[in-house]
């Protein structure tokens, strides 16, 4: 099969596909990337002929792609919250990055209570309607709803008394008309979105993707000509389409527009699933999708992805004169890579390899003969074109370049049934430990546990069967290929004794020398479908082996069986009785406690007490269609959940303090408690979570430790724990990264809106902090007033900066109003200090550093980082 060809280049205009795009408000330079791409002929050289829709005002983007009314079709973030309940439409791309919506007023509103009573004009917008139910809950007069007319005119007539509209364009206009007003900025209340987000029809999408990224990819370019020639842009949009607005408005419009379009690095038209996910979260916030909606729906769906290859003319001559490419693999790695007794290349990484011949109609030829070690030596040879399926570690980068993870395993070891838990690897300093020979795990032992012996083995079933005959106290390995070979090879008498902090993160490397390779299998692996992955991952990591019996055996079996049968009715008559009692007894003690039985293979709910349903709200059907991590509130992260699962497989318990979710949305606190569950067979498919509610606690202890505005820890909290945590990664050999971050010009905001205002603007800020700062081991302090500090771990002091950098442009694309400040809006200023692991750390010291450094920031002009 040929390599997909680039986008073509059309010139006869007999072959340009028509397709129509349907904006959501009047012509102006909102839309001004598509007037651009029709204007320069983008469209046309991707082979389509756009036709420019007006705006209907009742009109529902969703439903207009969905009746085929167009193609396209630009609308608010609303739209994720249409998908969610079910509209078969794609997300394309996003024109603004963050929305420029507000509110308009004739009056200054300190308090939102204020606006109770009010009549809202707006268009069915999410940030108005997340602002809306904030004023609502503040004011006992509902707020009243009045449909847009795209007339601002009923504004100046004061027909209503708040009017959605766009900070890029009617400010200017009402200044213009001398006519007074006031901004409502939801962005300051907690609200924001993607803006002007361009959708398109599933099956459209599914028919036509090379049709979807070519409109995608000429309106990108056509947004990056408008912003580098906004006037000769705005003179095409006054002399062919109808404009309610001066060429002046236009161009006013053209300079503010520039900072919601190219925002920081994000390339123009860039949409982050984990941003539409905290959309969507705001949508049911605001009431617009219930919970059990939102954890259900897969939002990695609502994104198009292009279901072909799109290859540069560059990489589709690579391909023609490299029709093989040689892939240094594993011949004995089950179930990632390995020959079989027929001499063929199979496993996960040959399954991926597979769907890219298929996609570039090249042949990769896998190393046959030859011990994992041997491939390593020939690949630092540059004998080889590629590494299949490896971990990307720092002897292999210098002659590979990795491509993103594509698999990712948990390291552990695995002992005799006999050994107890493994906490730390440094506990079998001085023992002897398998490995493979050349594998990553061995890179890993011998870096970071030199003190432990390695007994280098060929293979996993090698280094397990060393295990097994006391040749070796444990074994380091990959655990999906420990199950894989247990399974396969029936090896028994061994368990999971441990896990490393260290993954196994599986990519494909490509020698540094063959940039243009690289290219081409980084943008094939992006082109695997999650579908096509979970298939892939299915049939390889959930094999079960099943032994064929012959006909005596089964007449054996059927023997032991039926006297086995007679036996157990016999005993159920005798302890019929007990049972009852027991049941009876056991049943109090669930309710008592809010038990729930949850089966491990699927992590749903099986049984729950009547207790827990009036503690969760949630009826027995709901929680049928929830995922028992469901009802927690993400607190748990992958690694720690994967300890979990491992201790109640071997059949321990397990207990924690927990947060949940109600269906209400309202949070909890309880003391939970795993108890494993085991079959007749003495496996563990199921456990027992049992309850005590601790929130009143709770609330007790956070009070005394959290800021009861902003909800980040107190100035308390941190003279207590930063001793603790600057001594924790010492202990654990981490670096310790200390930002302290003070809001510039804050009073000036304060004296402007109103210190309500400022709260808001405080909690928005503290909320952006918990989005950046959100693994298990950051913490964040308000120290007072407008100054935070946070405490985290990276892994140099370049990635700590940029990290700072990164988060000091975020508060600036907030574009948060301080009218009185140098820039217009709310910026950082950020003090901060990188200490290695071997450094002796005090706190009082540490301290200072960062307040000096804070001191420098300000002192050399504010919104910057400087850092020691």
């Amino acid at each position: 099969m040929a390599a997909s060809p680039q986008t073509p280049q059309v010139s006869n205009e007999q072959d340009l596909k028509t397709v129509r795009v349907r904006f959501n408000w009047h012509h102006q330079f909102q839309f001004a990337g598509f007037y651009a791409a029709q204007m320069q002929g983008y469209y046309r050289e991707r082979g389509l002929e756009v036709e420019i829709q007006d705006w209907v005002p009742s009109a529902r983007p969703a439903e207009v792609v969905r009746a085929g009314e167009a193609e396209f079709a630009v609308g608010y973030s609303t739209l994720v919250a249409d998908y969610a309940e079910g509209a078969p439409i794609r997300l394309v791309m996003s024109a603004f990055q963050y929305s420029p919506m507000v509110l308009l007023s004739h009056e200054r509103i300190n308090d939102l209570a204020d606006a109770g009573g009010k009549t809202v004009m707006h268009q069915h917008n999410m940030q108005v309607m997340n602002l809306m139910r904030q004023i609502q809950k503040l004011s006992d007069q509902p707020v009243i709803e009045v449909p847009a007319t795209g007339r601002l005119e009923d504004f100046i007539e004061r027909r209503v008394d708040l009017y959605a509209a766009y900070m890029t364009n009617e400010p200017y206009r009402l200044n213009k008309l001398d006519v007074p007003f006031f901004i409502l900025d939801p962005k300051s209340y907690g609200s924001q979105s993607y803006g002007d987000m361009l959708v398109t029809s599933r099956y459209f999408a599914r028919q036509h993707s090379s049709q979807v990224q070519a409109f995608r990819d000429a309106t990108i370019a056509g947004w990056e000509y408008a912003l580098a020639n906004p006037e000769s842009v705005v003179d095409y949009i006054m002399a062919h389409f109808n404009v309610v607005k001066s060429r002046d408005a236009l161009l006013s419009e053209a300079k503010l527009t520039r900072q919601y379009v190219e925002s920081g690095n994000t390339p123009i038209g860039d949409v982050d699933v984990a941003k539409v996910k905290a959309t969507a979260a705001s949508a049911r916030d605001a009431g617009m999708i219930s919970e059990v909606t939102y954890r259900n729906t897969d939002w990695d769906t609502f994104l198009f992805q292009p279901s072909s290859l799109v290859l540069t003319p560059q990489e589709q001559a690579f391909l023609m004169h490299n029709p093989v490419i040689r892939i240094g693999n594993d011949i004995d790695w089950e179930p990632f890579e390995f020959i079989d007794p027929s001499g063929r290349y199979q496993g996960i990484a040959a399954d991926y390899l597979a769907l890219f011949e298929e996609r570039l109609g090249v042949t990769f030829e896998p190393v046959k003969e030859k011990l994992w070690a041997e491939v390593v030596g020939m690949a630092e040879r540059g004998e080889l074109d590629m590494y299949s399926c490896a971990v990307g570690s720092p002897e292999r980068q210098e002659y590979m370049r990795f491509t993103q993870p594509y698999l990712s395993f948990p390291m552990v070891l695995l002992g005799l049934k006999d050994m107890s838990y493994i906490q730390d690897y440094e506990q079998l300093n001085g023992e002897t430990v398998a490995v493979v020979r050349g594998y990553w795990s061995e890179e890993t032992m011998r870096r970071h546990y030199p003190e432990i012996r390695l007994l280098k083995v060929d293979s996993v079933k090698e280094g397990i069967e060393a295990v097994i005959e006391g040749r070796a106290r444990a074994y380091s390995g990959n655990l999906g290929a420990i199950n894989y070979a247990m399974n396969q090879h029936g090896l028994t008498g061994v368990h999971v004794i441990g896990q490393s902090e260290q993954r196994f993160e599986l990519a494909m490397g490509v020698r540094r020398d063959s940039p243009i390779l690289f290219g081409i299998i980084q943008k094939t692996l992006n082109s695997i479908s999650e579908q096509e992955r979970r298939e892939i991952y299915n049939r390889w990591i959930r094999l079960e082996v099943v032994n064929q019996l012959d006909q005596q055996q089964l007449w054996k079996l059927a023997g032991s069986v039926l006297l086995l049968a007679l036996i157990l009715v016999a005993l159920a008559l005798v302890y019929r009785y007990q049972k009852k009692r027991q049941q009876a007894y056991i049943d109090q003690i669930h309710e008592l406690t809010y038990a729930t039985l949850i089966d491990l293979e699927t992590m749903r709910i099986v049984k729950a007490s009547d207790s827990f349903l009036r503690l969760t709200g949630y009826s027995r059907e709901d929680l049928q269609a929830l995922n028992y991590l469901d009802l927690s509130t993400d607190q748990i992260d992958s690694h720690r959940q994967e300890k979990i699962l491992t201790l109640l497989l071997e059949g321990k318990r397990w207990r924690g303090e927990i947060q949940g979710r109600k269906k209400s949305g309202q949070l909890y606190w309880v003391e939970l408690t795993f108890t494993p569950v085991r079959d007749w067979k003495g496996e563990v498919r199921q456990v027992w979570a049992t309850r005590v509610d601790i929130s009143d606690r709770k609330k007790v202890e956070r009070l005394s430790i959290q800021d009861e505005l902003t909800g980040v820890y107190n100035r308390r909290f941190f003279n207590q724990q930063f001793p603790k945590e600057l001594s924790r990664h010492q202990r654990e050999k981490n670096p310790v990264c200390v930002a302290m971050l003070d809001l510039d010009y804050f009073k000036q905001v304060n004296d402007y809106f109103g210190h309500q205002h400022g709260d808001q603007v405080l909690v928005q800020v503290a909320e952006l902090l918990k989005l950046r700062f959100s693994r298990s081991g950051d913490y964040i302090f308000r120290m007072g007033g407008e100054e935070f500090l946070v405490i985290t771990t990276m892994p140099t002091p370049e990635a700590f900066y940029e990290y700072c950098e990164n988060l000091r442009h975020a508060v600036s694309d907030c574009a948060i109003a301080n009218p009185d400040a140098p820039q217009g809006i709310l910026t950082f200023s950020i003090g901060a200090a990188y200490c290695d692991s071997d450094e002796s750390l005090e706190a009082e010291e540490v301290y200072h550093r960062v307040d000096e450094q804070l001191y420098l920031a300000k002192q050399q002009g504010r919104n910057q980082t400087c850092m020691i």
